[in-house]
């Protein structure tokens, strides 16, 4: 049993509640951390804080994967229902301003860049479009502003591989588009200034915690020994590691939208047109809060569901 009083130094936040359903939901404490965004020491800091602030252990840690306590077990309804009651009542304070507010949407800095804005003048073509607020961010921050209910749409990238919606309680998942990850380099007279052979490649990595850095991880991964690659540069932020690339500082692993303009002019070039094997389709995904429900989030979803790829 964890001390009491010791538990009472810890005020409980919204974030460990989430945590613990995360952890509770896939029982492996390096999964749930990717889940959440963060690295898996951070994330277990945070599961003993709760378990300090409730003042007493949540999980069996002798076994793996680990499974709740019976105490854990008990919590579980808990924490549910305290995420459920924040959510509801952010959204009806919040609710008084939505019309003002217009429809608010998180998204991560590349599509913010690369795709929301024409996504959203295609959606309503000519016709009359709602007020649209768009908060870019990384994807924590992201995930952040949608489960707080500062947030009532989160647009981001997806693959199979990679779990991006399980953190949103009683979400609905509706599918945008189609992508492509390619490595790119700067072109210079139709020719790319850096290949995927030879040694030493000088190589712009993303975030290892970002979506981008994952995924490009996976394709490495793959490809085994066939790149010999030296890390020059690290950028989470995938616009951010397009500058890099065009001032020539290396190849990166980027979203084929966010760089279509400087493929078209021959600034760029993809890499993976002699080795398709070094790209991976992605998808672009919106995942909103079953508890946004305003009249024009329920207009917007409608409109967005009718125009997906499925």
């Amino acid at each position: 049993m964890i001390n009491a009083e010791k538990g009472r130094e810890h005020a409980m936040e919204l974030v460990w509640l989430l945590d613990f359903v995360t952890l509770a939901e896939c029982s492996v404490f390096s999964r749930a951390a990717e889940i959440r965004n963060v690295t898996q020491p951070a994330f277990t800091r945070r599961i003993k804080k709760l378990e300090y602030a409730v003042g007493t252990v949540l999980f069996d840690r002798s076994v793996h994967p680990v499974t709740l306590t019976p105490a854990g077990e008990k919590f579980l309804p808990v924490a549910q229902s305290l995420i459920f009651e924040w959510e509801t009542a952010r959204a009806e304070l919040a609710g008084a301003g939505e019309a003002r507010a217009g429809i608010r949407i998180a998204c991560l800095q590349s599509l913010s860049v690369a795709y929301v804005p024409v996504f959203l003048r295609n959606l309503y073509d000519h016709g009359a479009r709602p007020r649209f607020r768009v908060f870019a961010d990384n994807f924590a921050g992201c995930v952040d502003a949608v489960t707080s209910g500062s947030a009532d749409v989160l647009i981001c990238y997806s693959h199979d591989t990679i779990s991006t919606g399980s953190f949103l309680p009683g979400k609905t998942v509706c599918p945008l588009d189609r992508d492509r990850l390619i490595p790119v380099s700067k072109a210079m007279a139709g020719q790319a200034l850096h290949g995927l052979d030879g040694g030493n490649i000088p190589f712009l990595s993303p975030g290892p915690g970002s979506f981008l850095g994952r995924l490009t991880r996976t394709i490495l991964a793959r490809n085994g020994d066939a790149l010999s690659l030296d890390t020059v540069y690290e950028d989470s932020i995938g616009a951010a590691l397009k500058t890099a690339v065009i001032e020539g500082l290396g190849i990166a692993w980027l979203p084929e939208k966010l760089v279509a303009a400087e493929l078209a002019s021959g600034a760029l070039a993809d890499l993976s047109r002699d080795m398709p094997q070094m790209a991976e389709p992605i998808g672009i995904t919106a995942y909103r809060n079953a508890h946004a429900t305003s009249p024009q989030v329920e207009r917007f979803w409608s409109r967005l569901v009718s125009s997906s790829t499925g």
